[in-house]
């Protein structure tokens, strides 16, 4: 895996320490519905897990990268948490139990780019259910189209040690595959000088609703449903990102 790495894991928890408050509320409501395990696939540092945690909901998470699980073990240990967490990467899902309810908040599925292993891994999910079980998602849309080439652009977040983490980005959008592919550069600067550099690939899948709708059936989803975030009401042409609902029969 070639992103979320220390650095971008540390700035990604700077720069956004804190789910948004309407989402957790969302996804909150669907756990409290929820009789059995919750799973939280490409769960991060666990901005959503850990507060439904708190809260005493059985939750599991599961992220491919390593740093941003050390990540979310460390802030659950400073808030007397001990998460199940699993590193694996969603196309090779095999985990020890099943699951009431599934989450992707934030569009994170999007991160999967290859279309095979996107199917795979809707059907690993679809596998590790319970019948009866809801699959919960945010998914990023086209909308509108990007520049081909955009410039590069970056900001920076603050270390408590009074050094910064510097992200530069250049990205490219191919129309053909719906992908922007990115390249981005952390460096940790303190008292002028480049402490340590690290490079990262970011790539980002967009679907148009039927699309997506399409690959969640194939993969053996039923009673699928698409709304605008996070207030299950239509969907207009001005949304760019939609929250899909349906069940594991």
């Amino acid at each position: 895996m070639n992103s979320y790495k220390i650095l971008s894991t540390e700035f990604y928890d700077i720069d956004k320490p804190n789910a948004p408050t309407e989402a957790l509320s969302f996804y909150l409501r669907y756990a409290k519905q929820t009789k059995g395990v919750i799973l939280e696939p490409m769960c991060g540092s666990g901005r959503f897990l850990l507060p439904l945690l708190e809260k005493g909901f059985q939750i599991d998470g599961v992220d491919a990268s390593g740093d941003m699980l050390q990540a979310c073990r460390e802030k659950g240990q400073r808030r007397g948490l001990t998460p199940m967490l699993f590193e694996q990467f969603l196309h090779r899902l095999e985990l020890p139990r099943r699951y009431q309810l599934v989450i992707i908040p934030a569009g994170s599925f999007c991160l999967l780019i290859d279309p095979a292993q996107v199917k795979e891994s809707l059907r690993r999910l679809h596998e590790i259910m319970v019948p009866g079980a809801y699959f919960v998602l945010e998914i990023e849309r086209l909308m509108p189209l990007p520049p081909q080439n955009e410039p590069w652009e970056g900001r920076w977040v603050n270390r408590q040690d009074g050094s910064k983490i510097v992200l530069s980005q250049l990205s490219h959008f191919n129309a053909v595959e719906r992908v922007s592919h990115s390249i981005h550069r952390y460096d940790l600067i303190k008292d002028g000088r480049s402490l340590e550099t690290e490079w990262e690939e970011f790539d980002v899948r967009f679907y148009e609703p039927d699309e997506f709708s399409k690959l969640l059936e194939a993969a053996g989803f039923r009673s699928i449903k698409y709304f605008k975030p996070y207030g299950q009401t239509e969907l207009d042409d001005k949304d760019e990102s939609l929250v899909f609902e349906c069940i594991r029969p």
